[in-house]
């Protein structure tokens, strides 16, 4: 693995451009306090024209490229945030690296820096949320990592695990979803250690979303609204709406699994138990639209003989309503009789237990077929049923 300070050597000639190129950016009042050390830490604070110090906002702190001084401060600050944080709403704190260091040198340092931030800004929920861009990336990574219970969420563009001991500590931020992104073409040293932190976040089954920019190579061009759109999406409100549904989402497809796997070994009670009392099951046949009743006359006896239906899904999309009452589905089902089949559905929350509402079996036929079947269908529509 590259070491740090390598990278910083080998990336400031790519930022200097980044510097030079920004337009003038609108003046800003450079903040700062006094640390332990009695050094003195500087930092640019952007906040919306809505701010309000008694209020809660939320709050990015966000580290520079390069050498991280205050011309890569503005210049990223500039690029990457400026252009969205006042119609968002969001606070906007960029550190200036200490003189002769570097962030990722200076964790305790950066600690003060968020003591002192809680002081001037109430984060929304209690929490930061943290970014950084390259050099900025390795230090948003490790004060993540160092302190995990202060950030909401982690930004980088791009980012990474700076060492094998950091790598190794990744477990440490299941309460940080991580948003990474990388140039396809950003690939000596960022691009492989991006994709390694998040199949490592993944097989840990914590949030990490990584998002491979197409034809760009280290120094990223990304519109601020969709660097927003991932934050906003991190948010506590939003974040916990999302978690919950995709909760759904995984007890809908449970309670299906079970729904087969229940109607596969003919077990009556549990499988009748997966349905709402207003159930409707609606089978391959044209004439087989059965409520609850009907349907139980129909199945009871097949399971009855121990015989039941197997109907293996081997696909499936669920999709859960805003309100979290109501969920719909379509999914692909193997049967060795029918061959493959095509389930869907509605599913309703009551007392906390999702049920089926409606079950339609279908067998989808090729289009290429139907000229040669649809004669025959119609034919047998027009023969009279014989009993």
């Amino acid at each position: 693995m590259v070491r740090t300070a390598a990278l910083i050597l080998t990336l400031l000639l790519s930022y200097t451009s980044l510097a030079r190129s920004q337009p003038p950016a609108p003046p800003d009042v450079v903040r700062s306090f006094t640390a332990k050390d009695a050094r003195t830490v500087r930092f640019l604070l952007l906040t919306p024209p809505n701010f309000d110090a008694i209020k809660a906002f939320p709050v990015l702190l966000t580290f520079p490229p390069g050498k991280g001084d205050e011309a890569m401060v503005r210049s990223a600050v500039d690029e990457y945030w400026r252009p969205a944080a006042a119609r968002r709403g969001w606070v906007i704190a960029s550190p200036i690296a200490p003189e002769g260091s570097s962030w990722q040198k200076e964790l305790s340092l950066a600690c003060e820096l968020l003591d002192h931030l809680a002081t001037i800004v109430k984060p929304e929920n209690g929490l930061i949320h943290v970014a950084g861009v390259s050099n900025g990336g390795l230090a948003a990574f490790s004060l993540a990592i160092d302190q995990p219970g202060r950030f909401a969420s982690l930004v980088v563009l791009p980012g990474a695990p700076a060492s094998p001991a950091e790598f190794e500590r990744l477990d440490r931020l299941k309460t940080v979803p991580v948003t990474m992104f990388v140039g396809e073409n950003d690939s000596e040293f960022w691009l492989p250690q991006a994709r390694s932190a998040a199949a490592r976040l993944k097989d840990l089954d914590l949030e990490c979303d990584l998002f491979e920019q197409s034809g760009q190579g280290h120094r990223l061009k990304i519109d601020s609204a969709i660097l927003f759109d991932a934050l906003d999406a991190r948010r506590p409100a939003a974040r916990a709406t999302r978690l919950a549904r995709e909760g759904a989402m995984k007890a809908v497809a449970a309670v299906l699994d079970d729904f087969h796997d229940a109607a596969s070994k003919a077990d009556e009670v549990r499988y009748f138990e997966h349905f709402a009392k207003d159930a409707i099951f609606l089978g391959t046949d044209p004439t087989e639209r059965w409520n609850l009743e009907q349907f139980r006359a129909f199945a009871v006896p097949y399971f009855q003989k121990g015989t039941g239906w197997t109907y293996a899904p081997s696909s499936r999309h669920v999709t859960v309503s805003t309100d979290g009452a109501t969920a719909w589905f379509d999914e692909m089902l193997d049967n060795s009789k029918y061959g493959a089949c095509r389930g869907s559905g509605v599913l309703v929350r009551a007392e906390g237990t999702w049920r089926v509402a409606q079950y339609n079996l279908s067998k989808p036929l090729y289009n290429d077929l139907l000229d040669e079947l649809l004669p025959r269908v119609r034919e047998f529509e027009r023969t009279p049923i014989t009993k």
